[in-house]
């Protein structure tokens, strides 16, 4: 017998409305099976999950490692971030489907807690560079391979290990590094470290087998690396001279660099008094040498004349070309600016709050993976739709979080969505985008 919920004879607004139970198994994630097809096609979390060393006692395993995962993952591709949400997750119908056996119940909050907080620091640098082998395999572009490095802020609360304060952001922190390619927004390596770490501090040591990595599967192919001033220290201007990547990091100014200018200034200065409220530009370029520098190197400045005053701008490069080429090509990494705002904002990567800062730096590697996933699963799956250019959050709003009637029979598995719902043309685009990818590997 149905089970009715009534106030009085109905609702105040509507007699004839009544609410029941009786609507059987409902999903308002029903898009997520598009991504687990994709990712199964290409054996992405599979990959993930060999690097990730599982050293509990066989007998009393009942979720598998790659069920871990990607249940841990696919919960931040559908917006629940943190390990808390798999309380009520765990018998979510297509969370079970595309994470484990449909009808078995997934893994429970404590479970996924001990995953995070039993991961070893080899499984961790193993993932750190995973997106650089998904890219190898399935990102690439055509071109030249540009690097895009920049570190940022992840703010901390309470007695967490490793949180410094960090007087440039004015807060307690982790300051994760994260090196990205600027064409295809693939997350191709990241880092956790202490708040109190230098922007710099261990770039090298992660450009080093990322850029060795890529030279072997792309021999002949550029690479160019892009990083504002708190990456142009001498270090990393050596590696990248030396592993031969063509480079533009920028340079703070001094009383040098201002005296070689000036008469450019000054002649700018002259052309906005004839011609004021039109903003001017001048770019050139000169050999300088600082304290620090081996060597003497080229640095390019770009001189600009606005409303609100003189604006002097520098880059150390390596790169040929005019200087207003060098410019343009360095400005470009705006764009990694968005690619970090979709892991922060969209997936909340941000999200650290583990009291171990191993447990942070292996839950960061779960957000970078997801990130990749859907970076992706945009470029294969949505070339060509009118999600083709949609934020992570635009694609998961749009055809990830989908209502269906979950029906289950003696041979299929039947997610029932909506037959007036918008998003079914770019669903079937996507669909039989990922059937043209072949079997699963």
């Amino acid at each position: 017998m149905a089970t009715e919920c009534r106030s009085g004879t109905g609702f105040s607004f509507q007699r004839k409305l009544t609410v029941d139970f009786d609507g059987g198994s409902i999903t308002s994630e029903a898009g997520l099976t598009l991504v687990r097809e994709f990712d199964e096609r290409l054996g992405l979390t599979s990959s993930a999950a060999k690097l990730v060393n599982d050293a509990r006692d066989r007998r009393y395993i009942d979720h598998p490692m790659r069920s871990l995962l990607r249940q841990r993952i696919y919960q931040i591709v559908a917006g629940y971030e943190d390990c808390e949400d798999a309380k009520y997750l765990r018998s979510e119908p297509t969370m079970q489907s595309v994470a484990g056996t449909a009808g078995d119940a997934l893994a429970s909050q404590p479970t996924l807690s001990r995953l995070e907080n039993s991961a070893d620091w080899d499984s961790i640098r193993l993932l750190e560079s995973e997106g650089t082998e998904w890219f190898c395999r399935h990102g690439s572009t055509e071109g030249e391979i540009i690097l895009d490095m920049d570190s940022t802020e992840d703010r901390t609360h309470g007695q967490q290990q490793l949180s410094f304060f960090n007087a440039h952001y004015d807060s307690y922190m982790y300051h994760p590094l994260l090196i990205f390619e600027g064409n295809s927004g693939v997350l191709l390596s990241s880092r956790l470290r202490p708040g109190n770490a230098a922007a710099f501090r261990q770039a090298v040591s992660m450009l080093r087998p990322l850029t060795r990595r890529l030279q072997n599967r792309f021999p002949g192919r550029e690479i160019g690396l892009r990083a504002d001033g708190a990456f142009g220290t001498p270090e990393i201007m050596d590696y990248a001279e030396y592993a031969g990547l063509g480079y533009a990091v920028g340079f703070g100014r001094n009383k040098k660099l201002h005296e070689i200018v000036m008469p450019l200034c000054e002649k700018l200065e002259m052309q906005w008094e004839c011609n004021p409220g039109k903003t001017l530009r001048h770019y050139t370029s000169f050999p300088y040498q600082a304290k620090r520098w081996s060597r003497s190197r080229r640095v390019v400045a770009k001189i600009e004349r606005t409303p609100e005053g003189m604006n002097l701008r520098f880059l150390v490069t390596n790169r040929k070309g005019r200087a207003k080429e060098i410019f343009d090509w360095y400005e470009q990494r705006g764009q990694a600016e968005n690619f970090i705002k979709e892991l922060k904002n969209d997936l909340a990567a941000d999200r650290l709050s583990c009291s171990r800062y191993k447990a942070n730096a292996f839950r960061l590697q779960l957000y970078a993976t997801a990130y990749n996933l859907l970076v992706l699963f945009r470029r294969h799956v949505l070339a060509g739709t009118e999600l083709a250019r949609a934020t992570v959050a635009t694609i998961r709003l749009r055809l990830l979080k989908v209502g269906a009637r979950v029906k289950r029979t003696a041979r299929r598995l039947w997610f029932h969505i909506a037959t007036g719902w918008p998003g079914r043309p770019v669903f079937e685009q996507a669909l039989a985008r990922i059937g043209d990818i072949g079997p699963p590997r």
